[in-house]
């Protein structure tokens, strides 16, 4: 009796284990953009807005608008090098 219910736990592990293998997940669609342009973007945004907030608290700029403005020239004349984020390839 003992080995009999060993047995059929046995046999149900495996088939439950070998129905996964059968199961095929979407695959994720392809990023929009190169991991390198993505991180570039990233930074442009992360930096544009912290500066951003530290001309409107030191009172250079007087809106929002106008501190993202001056933080996006800004960005521009000390990272030349990163510019907009690059096409997909092929296009």
């Amino acid at each position: 009796m003992k080995s009999a219910v060993t047995a059929a736990l046995l046999l149900l592990l495996t088939l439950a284990a070998g129905c996964s293998l059968f199961h095929h997940s979407k695959r994720s669609q392809a990023p929009t953009l190169h991991p390198a342009s993505a991180v570039e973007a990233d930074f442009r945004g992360r930096w544009t807005q912290k500066r951003a907030g530290e001309l409107l608290a030191s009172g250079a700029a007087k809106t929002d608008a106008e501190a993202q403005a001056m933080a996006a020239n800004e960005f521009a004349k000390l990272y030349p090098y990163i510019g907009a984020p690059a096409a997909k390839p092929g296009r």
